[in-house]
């Protein structure tokens, strides 16, 4: 059962019970308030009839129970020429069970009129045969004849005619009424649960692949707040499998350039060594094929060793000292060699103290320095700068090289990635240069930003956090 139908169901289930208890608290009282007027009613009669049937007996100078039937046969018929045959019910009984005169119905059994002789003067007495109701009221007579008691019944089976009326009236007006509450219901079940399926069809449609569902969310209930929560977890979610897509993409990528980058070198060297086993090759033949067989397998060796220090580098963790970045620029320009094709200019303040690893950080410069100058810049130098920001200071390499087209940029840090492939490999690159430094920097707890306008040159940042130095740099 859907909760549409359970929450319809709770509202008519709870209006049901209370109209019914309602409805027959209220008529139960109407009866009863009925009953108590029809006793006082009837008790004034009585009390009439009573004080007639005394007055009646004087007159008759009634000594026996003889004389009293003959009196309460004079008593009926004044009676019935009065209130009619039909509503006369009355007896005369003495005290110890002997009937003397009785115009009772045959519904009123004897049992019930001494019944009501024993609860004495006053007593009311309740009597439901065969579909009426009667209220027995007994008092003795005064007068010669001792012990004598009369008894009437008043016939009040049409106030339980109207209860029961009203009932069925009831009942009748409370299906219509349910009829109704229950479209009500329906209704408003259908309008407050209607953020919930659009809840329930939004996550279907997330199931099913379709990562951007969003739910319109209205107001500042618990719904609403359920349906906000759910647009956080959806775009979670489709952030984790844009993340996961894109990843999945980097790989493939990864796994196509290694595949590409060991193929090459490993057809030619097959090529190479298969012609050195076919015989003796002319001295310049084999020495081409030497050179290339060492030079290739040189640079695949260098390749594994970058790859190996990658993923050390992703798994590693550093321990970020004080280092000043002058020193870190001086390690930079020590380890350039002597015929380095452009000009290296820095600029940096003295103070300038950053956290770092000194060896990792000056690595990541001098590849980014490299980098520089095999982009030609016309100027024929490399700008290495350190400059202060909000964040702590900032670290550039600026070139005024080529420049790099704006799609290559966000693929720069990928493995084997290069923008320039024949160019790369004539200075010996292998496209892991910006990848490691990649590493280097997320171990900083820091990010390569790119800057870069094709035909005017290139410029890379980090930021690093300051801090103060309490060591002595050599």
């Amino acid at each position: 059962m859907k909760f549409t139908q359970k929450l319809t169901m709770s509202i008519l289930l709870l209006l049901c019970t209370v109209l019914s208890l309602g409805g027959a608290w209220t008529i139960e009282q109407n009866l009863h308030n009925a009953l108590r007027r029809a006793e006082q009613e009837c008790t004034v009669v009585h009390q009439k009839e009573r004080f007639e049937m005394e007055t009646l007996l004087c007159e008759q100078n009634v000594e026996n129970m003889i004389q009293a039937a003959a009196t309460a046969e004079i008593y009926c018929s004044r009676i019935q020429s009065s209130i009619g045959a039909a509503n006369t019910a009355f007896a005369l009984i003495m005290g110890d069970g002997t009937s003397v005169y009785s115009y009772m119905p045959q519904s009123i059994r004897f049992i019930q009129q001494m019944e009501v002789i024993q609860i004495g003067t006053g007593g009311l007495l309740y009597e439901n045969n065969r579909g009426r109701w009667h209220i027995l009221l007994a008092s003795p007579l005064q007068g010669q004849v001792e012990n004598l008691w009369l008894v009437n019944a008043y016939d009040i089976t049409d106030l339980y005619a109207e209860r029961d009326r009203q009932l069925k009236q009831f009942f009748w007006l409370e299906c219509i009424v349910m009829l109704l509450a229950g479209a009500a219901a329906w209704a408003l079940a259908r309008f407050l649960t209607r953020p919930l399926r659009e809840l329930e069809a939004a996550a279907g449609e997330i199931a099913e692949g379709h990562y951007n569902q969003r739910v319109k969310v209205t107001g500042r209930d618990e719904i609403a707040l359920v349906g906000h929560n759910f647009n956080a977890m959806a775009d979670a979610v489709e952030q984790n499998m844009t993340a996961l897509e894109n990843e999945a993409q980097r790989q493939k990528r990864f796994v196509q350039a290694l595949t590409h980058e060991l193929k090459t070198p490993m057809t030619a060297m097959l090529g190479y060594s298969d012609l050195l086993r076919l015989g003796e090759q002319p001295p310049e033949r084999r020495q081409q094929a030497a050179n290339f067989i060492y030079h290739e397998t040189a640079r695949l060796e260098k390749l594994s060793r970058q790859m190996m220090r990658l993923f050390g580098l992703q798994q590693e963790t550093v321990a970020l000292v004080p280092v000043k970045a002058s020193a870190v620029f001086a390690d930079v320009r020590r380890s350039l060699p002597q015929n380095f094709p452009v000009k290296l200019e820095i600029q940096s303040e003295p103070s300038a103290v950053v956290l770092a690893d000194r060896l990792l950080l000056a690595d990541l410069l001098l590849n980014l320095v490299r980098n520089g100058a095999n982009a030609n810049p016309k100027d024929g130098k490399v700008l290495l700068c350190c400059k202060k920001c909000e964040s702590g200071w900032e670290l550039s390499v600026s070139d005024t090289g080529k420049g790099i087209a704006p799609a290559d940029i966000e693929k720069l840090t990928e493995p084997f990635y290069m923008v320039d492939k024949s160019r790369a490999r004539q200075n010996g690159g292998s496209g892991m240069g910006l990848c490691l430094c990649d590493a280097i920097a997320k171990l900083h707890h820091t990010q390569l930003k790119f800057d870069s306008t094709l035909g005017e040159g290139t410029t890379v940042r980090l930021v690093l956090q300051e801090e103060s130095f309490h060591e002595t740099e050599t």
